[in-house]
Protein backbone atom coordinates (compact mmCIF):
# COMPACT_ATOMS: atom_id res chain seq x y z
CA UNK A 1 0.00 0.00 0.00
CA UNK A 2 2.91 2.37 0.74
CA UNK A 3 4.34 2.16 -2.77
CA UNK A 4 0.93 2.46 -4.41
CA UNK A 5 0.24 5.66 -2.48
CA UNK A 6 3.66 7.14 -3.27
CA UNK A 7 3.31 6.36 -6.96
CA UNK A 8 -0.11 7.97 -7.28
CA UNK A 9 -0.35 11.33 -9.04
CA UNK A 10 -3.11 12.47 -6.70
CA UNK A 11 -0.81 12.00 -3.70
CA UNK A 12 1.87 14.26 -5.16
CA UNK A 13 -0.61 16.96 -6.10
CA UNK A 14 -1.94 16.94 -2.54
CA UNK A 15 1.65 17.10 -1.26
CA UNK A 16 2.21 20.25 -3.34
CA UNK A 17 -0.98 21.96 -2.18
CA UNK A 18 -0.57 21.03 1.48
CA UNK A 19 3.10 21.97 1.42
CA UNK A 20 2.41 25.32 -0.23
CA UNK A 21 -0.30 26.07 2.32
CA UNK A 22 2.07 25.16 5.13
CA UNK A 23 4.80 27.43 3.74
CA UNK A 24 2.44 30.40 3.48
CA UNK A 25 0.80 29.95 6.89
CA UNK A 26 4.07 29.21 8.69
CA UNK A 27 5.83 32.19 7.10
CA UNK A 28 3.01 34.59 7.99
CA UNK A 29 2.88 33.36 11.59
CA UNK A 30 6.65 33.58 11.94
CA UNK A 31 6.70 37.08 10.45
CA UNK A 32 4.11 38.38 12.89
CA UNK A 33 5.75 36.69 15.87
CA UNK A 34 9.25 38.01 15.10
CA UNK A 35 8.58 41.32 13.37
CA UNK A 36 5.20 42.43 14.69
CA UNK A 37 6.40 45.81 15.87
CA UNK A 38 8.75 46.29 12.93
CA UNK A 39 8.07 47.11 9.34
CA UNK A 40 8.56 45.08 6.18
CA UNK A 41 11.95 46.75 5.62
CA UNK A 42 13.36 45.14 8.77
CA UNK A 43 12.41 41.72 7.48
CA UNK A 44 13.92 42.43 4.06
CA UNK A 45 17.11 43.77 5.60
CA UNK A 46 17.63 40.75 7.87
CA UNK A 47 16.68 38.06 5.36
CA UNK A 48 17.83 39.41 2.00
CA UNK A 49 20.55 41.97 2.64
CA UNK A 50 22.44 39.72 5.06
CA UNK A 51 22.48 36.82 2.54
CA UNK A 52 20.20 34.61 4.64
CA UNK A 53 17.52 34.32 1.97
CA UNK A 54 18.95 31.04 0.62
CA UNK A 55 18.73 29.36 4.00
CA UNK A 56 15.30 30.90 4.53
CA UNK A 57 13.94 29.56 1.22
CA UNK A 58 15.52 26.11 1.60
CA UNK A 59 14.11 25.74 5.11
CA UNK A 60 10.63 26.69 3.88
CA UNK A 61 10.75 24.32 0.91
CA UNK A 62 12.07 21.36 2.92
CA UNK A 63 9.60 22.01 5.75
CA UNK A 64 6.68 22.29 3.35
CA UNK A 65 7.72 19.16 1.48
CA UNK A 66 8.08 17.08 4.64
CA UNK A 67 4.82 18.33 6.12
CA UNK A 68 3.00 17.84 2.81
CA UNK A 69 4.33 14.29 2.43
CA UNK A 70 3.30 13.30 5.94
CA UNK A 71 -0.16 14.84 5.80
CA UNK A 72 -0.76 13.75 2.20
CA UNK A 73 0.10 10.16 3.09
CA UNK A 74 -2.15 10.31 6.14
CA UNK A 75 -5.13 11.62 4.15
CA UNK A 76 -4.61 9.19 1.27
CA UNK A 77 -4.26 6.22 3.62
CA UNK A 78 -7.36 7.23 5.53
CA UNK A 79 -9.33 7.60 2.30
CA UNK A 80 -8.22 4.21 1.00
CA UNK A 81 -9.09 2.50 4.30
CA UNK A 82 -12.56 4.04 4.32
CA UNK A 83 -13.21 2.80 0.75
CA UNK A 84 -12.61 -0.83 1.72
Amino acid sequence: MFTSILSSKKYWSSVCFIGLGFIIIFSVIEYFMQYSSSTWSTFVEERINHQQWIRYMISRIVGGLVYGMIMGYYFELRKRKSNR
